[in-house]
C-alpha cells in the first residue's frame, strides 16, 4: 500500500493527456489496494488480448466487424463481466484485480476495452454518464455505445437514457444526458473517487484518506 503517489503515477498523471497510457496509470492507482505490481505481466495480457482481436479482422474491416471480434474475445472468450455481487468492493476498482477475477465495475472494465482499442488504432472514448460508465465506438459511419459491464451489450442514446433512469430509480422522469468524451485524467480521477467510497463504505478511513492524497494530483 502506497501513501504518497509513486513517481511513476505522477508522471503519468501530470504528463500529456493524450500520450497517457490509461492501463499503466491504472496499475498505478490499484497499489493503494494491493501494493506495487509489476505492469509488465498485465500490459503483455492486455497486448495478447489485442492480437487476438486483430487475427479475427480482415483488412479494412469495419466497425461492425470489430465490435463482433472484441465480443468474441473479451466477453464470450475471456469472460469478462461486471461485478453485479459485490459491486462496491474495492477489488473492483483495481486493474490487476479485474483482470485477475474476470470481473469489475464498469469504469474499470472500459479502461480495458478502451486500452484494446488504442492498440488497434479504433475510435473508442469513455463516456461518464451518472452512476455508469460506457464506451462510444464512433468512425464517422458506426456510431454506437457499448456497456462493458454488460458484456458489451450495444446501446443507442435512448437506450443509454432508459438505463440511467433505472439506475438512479427515475422511471418517467426527463433524464438528459451529455455525450461527450471523457478524458483520461478524468476516467483516472473517477476510479479513485470509487476506491474512495468502497472504502468509506467499508469503514476504511485510513485508506479513503490515502485516495484523497492521490486525488489531490489528479485533480487538486
Amino acid at each position: 500500500m502506497l501513501v504518497e503517489p509513486s513517481a511513476a503515477f505522477q508522471a503519468l498523471v501530470a504528463g500529456d493527456e493524450q500520450a497517457m497510457e490509461l492501463d499503466a496509470a491504472a496499475i498505478e492507482l490499484a497499489s493503494i489496494h494491493t501494493g506495487p505490481c509489476d505492469p509488465e505481466p498485465i500490459l503483455r495480457l492486455l497486448d495478447e488480448w489485442a492480437g487476438q482481436i486483430e487475427g479475427m479482422l480482415m483488412p479494412g474491416a469495419g466497425g461492425a466487424h470489430f465490435l463482433s471480434a472484441v465480443n468474441r474475445v473479451l466477453f464470450d472468450g475471456v469472460g469478462l463481466r461486471g461485478d453485479r455481487e459485490d459491486y462496491y468492493a474495492a477489488e473492483n476498482s483495481c486493474l490487476p484485480l479485474v483482470i485477475e477475477r474476470r470481473k469489475g465495475l464498469p469504469i474499470t472494465l472500459s479502461v480495458i476495452y478502451l486500452e484494446i482499442a488504442r492498440r488497434l488504432l479504433r475510435p473508442v472514448y469513455g463516456v461518464a454518464l451518472p452512476a455508469h460508465f460506457v464506451c462510444q465506438y464512433n468512425d464517422g459511419l458506426v456510431r454506437v455505445y457499448v456497456d462493458v459491464f454488460d458484456q458489451g451489450r450495444l446501446l443507442t442514446e435512448e437506450d443509454c437514457v432508459e438505463k440511467i433512469r433505472e439506475l438512479t430509480a427515475r422511471p418517467g422522469q426527463s433524464v438528459e444526458l451529455q455525450f461527450v468524451p471523457c478524458g483520461k485524467r478524468a476516467i483516472v480521477g473517477r476510479m479513485l473517487r470509487n476506491l474512495w467510497g468502497s472504502y468509506r463504505r467499508a469503514g476504511d478511513n485510513p485508506r479513503a484518506g490515502i485516495v484523497e492524497n492521490w486525488l489531490r494530483f489528479v485533480a487538486p
